[in-house]
Order: structure tokens, then sequence, then C-alpha cells
């Protein structure tokens, strides 16, 4: 799936940088591109990957709108400069001798088509959570609440699907909730269980589990290192951090 979205993102730059097609006999047009998608791939990259969950997902507005101007900007500016150290003029819709005259238009530019990429990616994610959801709901329908009949604190017994699973309690690592089915991840599979994370706590030892996030417990044992927004497991899974749960991290 995200080859494929870089692909599609990929092609809608470039449909919408037709003029560079329309330029390729000035030279250098297989740089001027590649340097161009670089640029721009990875400005896509860092918002949806970086800056968006750090700071717009916390809900810091502020700290975003500036990351966003200034990523913009320097985009814009790389791609000039590198214009006019081929060309001796910046390539775009209209062609500027003067860096600051385009400057305006390809920020705006840029701007349509970063918004475009992040609604594309949202959405894309929405979508394939959405079919998770559904797949789950169409594996459990028909099977009663999870139980755990035999619990210590070595290994439970979980109900999931038509199946009932020993599991050592050693081997979980961390459990997502969605809505009412819970995914408890082990060293070396995912179980999935009808119930809310609340109820899937219930099964564990006592204090088992620290709760990170209002769709995600970890398991004390397994944490390696606590950043400021993030959980990171000894097996390198990240896990976001809520602001409601940042006290419970302060050890």
């Amino acid at each position: 799936m995200n080859l494929g979205f870089w692909v599609v993102i990929t092609l809608i730059f470039l449909y919408d940088r037709k003029y560079l097609i329309q330029k390729a006999g000035l030279g250098h047009f297989a740089e001027c591109t590649v340097v161009r998608l670089g640029l721009i791939i990875s400005l896509a990259y860092l918002h949806l990957y970086y800056i968006i969950p750090r700071y717009f997902s916390q809900k810091r507005y502020l700290s975003y709108t500036a990351l966003l101007i200034l990523s913009l900007g320097i985009y814009v500016s790389l791609q000039s400069l590198y214009d006019i150290y081929l060309y001796g003029f910046v390539i775009g819709a209209v062609s500027y001798f003067n860096f600051w005259y385009s400057f305006p238009f390809n920020f705006i530019t840029t701007a349509w088509y970063l918004a475009l990429t992040v609604a594309f990616k949202l959405s894309l994610d929405w979508y394939e959570q959405r079919k998770e959801v559904i797949k789950l709901q169409d594996q459990l329908s028909r099977v009663p609440a999870f139980e755990n009949t035999q619990k210590n604190n070595e290994y439970l017994f979980l109900k999931s699907g038509t199946k009932k699973l020993k599991t050592p309690v050693s081997t979980v690592l961390y459990i997502q909730g969605l809505k009412d089915y819970s995914i408890i991840y082990t060293d070396d599979d995912k179980i999935i269980v009808k119930g809310s994370l609340k109820n899937v706590e219930e099964l564990f030892p006592t204090n088992h589990f620290l709760r990170v996030h209002k769709s995600y417990l970890v398991a004390n044992s397994k944490i390696k290192q606590v950043e400021r927004n993030k959980v990171v497991l000894v097996n390198k899974a990240v896990i976001p951090i809520g602001r409601s749960y940042k006290h419970l991290l302060d050890f």
C-alpha cells in the first residue's frame, strides 16, 4: 500500500508539473526532475511521519503552523536555487530570472500539493482501518465476549474467534484497542479478541500494563525507553503517548 501510494503521488506531481516535460529540451531534464521529486517526497514524508504526528495530532497548532511554513519555504528555496544553478532562472508555469518573483507562486502550488498528499494518505489510512474493523466484526460477530477461565501469572487462555489460545503473559508486548475489539501483540503474533482495553487489562496480573494512550496499553517490562511523545519497546515498536497520560511516565 505504501509503495502504491508514493507511485500515485509521484504521478500526480509529474502531471501537476507537466511544464517540466514541456521544457525537457533545456537540458539537465533528468537531474531537474529527480531532484524535484526527491525534495517533494521528502517534504511529504516529513509531514506525514514527523510533523503531523508530533505537533498537529498533539494539538500543538502554533508549532505545527510555524514548521509547515518553514518546511515549505525551505523546499521552495532549494528547488528554486537548484533551477538557477542549472539554468540561470527558476522553472515554473512562468519562468522567472528573479528568485523572489517566483517564490509566492511556487510556495502556493507546493502547499496545495502537500495538502493533497496528506489528505490522500489520511483517507487511505482511514479506509484500511475501517476494513480491519469490519474484518474483526465479521470474525467475532458470532463469538461471545472473550473469556479467560485459567488465569495466573505465567499464562492465560484467550478466546479469539473459534480458537482458545494459551498465551504466556511474558510474551505480551502491548495491546491496541479498536472500539469493541482489542489486538494483543506478542513477541511473534497478534491475537484479536472481542472486548475493550479495560476488560483485557483485567485478565492480566495487576499492574502488568501501563496505559500510555486511550487506545494503547504497554507491558511495563517491555519498555525500552520513553521519549517526549512516544514509548519505544524492546522489539522497537513505537507507541504514541497521549497528552492525558504523560504524567504517568514521569519516572
